[in-house]
Formats: structure tokens, sequence, C-alpha cells
């Protein structure tokens, strides 16, 4: 996946530094076997990517960072402009044409939206639907199989108005 915006790209950047930080925190109290695995996630979201197509002119991003070194949470983030009346946003199962079930919130707003930047971090206690009491590595299996995406819901569009697959960024 090609990533060519500049917010994007210092995003990532930012994400990157703080799971960075994270492991110079914690290195001094593990051991020197101790096994790191880093996976970022991204997505482009459209609304001709939405099972069936919505016709917007709304777009948006999504990234998400595995912390390090303990694996036990991922930090994300989602932008999405030219949107009115958001309501929420999930990581939902399902392939690429396929509607599935949500298995994480990233936000719910009590009132609805225009245009969306919004940060936050979830664990495995978070995971819902087919995912809930399953690891975070379970997650990370359905991303990296491309069996995963993320969707932001709206009034007008209650079933979705932008959608896109989560790919692995190498």
């Amino acid at each position: 996946m090609k990533i060519n915006n500049h917010v994007t790209k210092s995003l990532v950047l930012a994400l990157t530094a703080a799971a960075l930080t994270s492991i110079a925190i914690v290195s001094t109290s593990l051991s020197p076997n101790t096994v790191f695995a880093n996976h970022e996630f991204a997505t482009n979201m459209t609304g001709q990517e939405e099972v069936p197509p919505v016709d917007t002119q709304a777009i948006g991003e999504t990234i998400l960072v595995q912390d390090l070194p303990l694996n036990q949470t991922i930090h994300y983030f989602v932008n999405v402009t030219g949107i009115e009346g958001v309501t929420q946003g999930h990581i939902h199962s399902g392939a690429q044409g396929e509607n599935g079930p949500v298995v994480v919130t990233l936000f719910n707003f009590e009132s609805p939206q225009s245009e969306v930047l919004q940060n936050g971090t979830f664990a495995a206690t978070n995971l819902e639907g087919p995912m809930e009491g399953k690891e975070l590595s379970d997650l990370i299996a359905a991303m990296q199989n491309g069996t995963t995406y993320v969707n932001v819901h709206t009034e007008q569009n209650p079933e979705g108005e932008i959608r896109g697959q989560l790919v692995d960024i190498p």
C-alpha cells in the first residue's frame, strides 16, 4: 500500500516513535532473549469499498501500530474528511467484498460529528464479536490474512459510508 499523504507519514512516524519509546522504557526489565514482533497496518477508505458501494465524497485513512515490546496494545489513528453525521468507527471481520461483524470499536460518538481525527489504543480486552476472549495475536493474524476492514458509519449510512481493507505495511 502506498501512503502518499504527508499527514499520514507524520502520524506513522509519531506512532512508531511512541512504540520505540515504550521499548526503551521497558527494555531494562526484559531478558536478552525476549523476541519483539512489530506489526503496522493501514487502509485508505472510500465509499466504493462499501458493500454495496456508497456514493460519497468522503475519504479516510486508518493506521494501526502494535505497541512494542510487550505487544499487549495496538495504537490507532483515524482521519476522515468530506463527511457529515459520523456516529461510529469499527474494525470488522470480513474479506474484501463481504460484510462482517464488529471486532473492535474505535470510536462511538454521543452526537454525530463532521470530520474525524481520532486516535487511541485498544487491547485484547476490547475485542468483541467473534474475537471476544481472544488475543491480539488472533486479530493480527486476521489483519495479515486480509480479512479485516475499517468501517466509518454515519446517520445517512448507518451500515457504513466509507470502508477500507486493512493491509500489512512491511
